[in-house]
């Protein structure tokens, strides 16, 4: 097959395998990475492949499911390895009258794939499986060992994934190896990622007194505590924290609502607990423990009375917090060797200036690089990650598999 009839090929084997993260419903990963050991293990029978480890690092979570960690490492007799590290779990398709296909059948429209998980992160197992192909057709000399990786559970904090493979870091890592996370896109592949913003999920649990939706007086409804709650609380933060730097995306910190839920389910009843979730992405200006002080002095402060009419005058609402996540933010180096040496095989091989950013997502690269590591974040895609109609341009998978190659072999 071509390069772009691999591209297909593999993108269509894994968006049929449903790989969805079990913290969102979905059984896990182990039948995809069934699949990429397959993939491999065809690959070392037909180039012939010596001086190999395929590793397994797996675990059992809290659902009683098997979470695979697959390393796989080629030593060309080097002193350093070029790591390129991909996960295999995705999130849910969501609502599938939003899709025009079917989220797991992949389907090719002219140069696009479409299907869950092709951009986010099937373009990262699939650019890597296909280094292996180039390398071992065009027969070069590496300057590299090369390392892949292939984690679970990176759409909900890499507890069962690069978390867990930290545990055996002085197995798979070394401080002076190169690491890519192709888990990053913009569509000419100019932006390297050298940083991301602290990570900051808080719920907050608000506790009222639940009564007749008649009868307002003889409880408190919890509902126009958190909606004002919820409301002030975003506008202080963000005043509070308004600081800007250009180098990320966005260049402010963000303080977002994202979940708010009661267990009422009949339209009668007034609630008297409810749950609101505040998803926050900060710069490194600010310290996470300072964010979360402010928000316990903002609870003292809050005065739920002049939001509400009426209410039983013998209570008072309580309002908790939960911290979720709590991730600190985290750098490369500029001058470190991975991303000079990624900088100047993106230059050479797509013929782009590459910029460096940082930015509010999270990725696996935090836990590496809280660990001493440089980490690139990098990729090529049309930012269509978690959404419907979720695709990826064949071309830009050449065109990753073209940079990691340039940077794998002796010029």
């Amino acid at each position: 097959m071509s390069i772009r009839e691999e591209v297909i090929s593999l993108q269509k084997d894994l968006v049929k395998i449903n790989s969805v993260n079990p913290s969102f419903g979905g059984k896990g990963e182990k039948e995809k990475a069934e699949y990429v050991k397959r993939v491999i293990n065809n690959y070392i029978k037909k180039y012939n492949i010596k001086n190999y480890s395929l590793s397994e690092y797996n675990v059992v979570d809290k659902y009683n499911l098997e979470r695979p960690n697959i390393v796989f490492k080629i030593d060309f007799g080097k002193e350093k390895t070029l790591h390129i590290i991909s996960h295999l779990d995705t999130v849910p398709e969501g609502d599938l009258r939003l899709w025009d296909t079917n989220p797991y059948e992949a389907v090719v429209k002219g140069n696009k794939i479409y299907g869950r998980g092709v951009e986010d992160n099937h373009k990262a197992i699939v650019s890597s499986l296909l280094l292996i192909k180039k390398i071992f057709e065009e027969k070069i000399t590496p300057k590299y060992n090369l390392s892949l990786i292939f984690v679970s559970d990176e759409e909900d904090g890499s507890e069962y994934g690069l978390k867990y493979l930290l545990n055996f870091e002085d197995k798979i890592f070394k401080k002076d190896d190169l690491i890519i996370v192709p888990d990053f896109s913009s569509d000419k592949g100019d932006l390297i990622e050298i940083g991301e913003k602290g990570i900051l999920w808080i719920k907050f649990k608000i506790k009222g007194k639940q009564c007749h939706g008649s009868t307002p007086e003889e409880g408190l409804n919890a509902n126009i505590i958190a909606f004002n709650f919820a409301n002030n609380l975003y506008n202080y933060l963000y005043k509070k924290f308004n600081k800007e730097d250009t180098i990320f995306l966005p260049k402010y910190s963000t303080f977002e609502p994202t979940i708010l839920k009661n267990n009422i389910e009949n339209p009668n009843t007034i609630p008297g607990y409810v749950e609101v979730v505040f998803d926050c992405r900060i710069l490194p200006y600010y310290k996470l423990d300072d964010i979360v002080k402010e928000i316990e002095e903002f609870i003292k402060n809050f005065d739920f009375s002049e939001y509400i009419k009426y209410f039983d005058k013998s209570i008072s609402p309580k309002i908790e917090y939960e911290i979720l996540k709590k991730e600190n933010p985290n750098y490369t180096d500029k001058d470190s060797d991975v991303v000079k040496e990624l900088s100047k095989s993106i230059k050479k091989v797509l013929n782009v200036n590459p910029k460096l950013c940082g930015m509010g997502g999270g990725t696996v690269a935090a836990f590496l690089r809280e660990r001493g590591y440089d980490v690139a974040v990098w990729g090529i895609g049309r930012g269509t990650a978690h959404q419907p109609n979720e695709y990826i341009l064949i071309e830009d998978i050449i065109k990753m598999v073209d940079v990691f190659y340039d940077m794998l072999r002796e010029v």
